[in-house]
């Protein structure tokens, strides 16, 4: 891990503990970093072996995604927009090359489903498969934000974690699907949350 690397993950870390201080014994109490951002780190990591990608650039982007999902006050529907804004500003206050820290920003903008058609790089893909992973290990994690967060019904619940991994499935590398395809199956089969909880 290089030296800029590990000061983006002690940063995320940071502002996650914080913003999991802030809203301790509320329903957004949530650390982002433990919880989903390493999870998202570690698989970007393993899929970037052996291709001939910018490593680093591909490791910062997955670091700092979602970074602006530690701030309440932001637009969490504008997430990546203003996630690669703050991710600019981090990487230039620390004099990180121009032209990666552009790549790390693309990585960062691009992720989100909105913007699949400006996605034009390996390292993009990377963070989007790395993202959607993640998230097929935490269906009990998304299941929670749906019911307890934003207050949805079972069933609208149920339904909010198929259409997540859906979305997810149909963002990943056909290459990659198949790691995931009994997990979704089962998933899309659900028809109560007892159903869900077991995938």
């Amino acid at each position: 891990m290089s030296q800029i690397v590990e000061k983006m993950r002690q940063e995320i870390i940071s502002r996650s503990c914080r913003f999991e201080e802030q809203t301790k014994g509320t329903k957004d109490e949530y650390n982002i970093y433990r919880e989903h951002i390493q999870y998202v780190y570690k698989y970007a990591v393993m899929l970037s072996e052996d291709k001939n990608v910018d490593g680093e650039v591909v490791e910062l982007a997955a670091l700092l995604h979602d970074i602006s999902m530690t701030d309440m006050t932001l637009d969490r529907s504008r997430h990546n927009e203003l996630g690669a804004d703050i991710a600019e500003q981090l990487l230039r206050k620390n004099h990180y090359p121009e032209d990666k820290t552009h790549l790390v920003k693309k990585c960062i903008l691009n992720h989100s489903k909105k913007r699949r058609e400006y996605r034009n790089t390996t390292e993009e893909q990377i963070l989007v498969d790395a993202d959607g992973l993640s998230h097929f290990e935490a269906v009990n994690q998304i299941y929670s934000l749906a019911r307890a967060v934003m207050g949805l019904s079972e069933e609208d619940s149920v339904r909010f974690v198929q259409d997540k991994l859906t979305a997810d499935y149909d963002e990943l590398s056909d290459d990659l699907k198949y790691l995931v395809k009994d997990k979704y199956g089962k998933v899309m089969a659900a028809k109560c949350a007892e159903d869900v909880l077991q995938c």
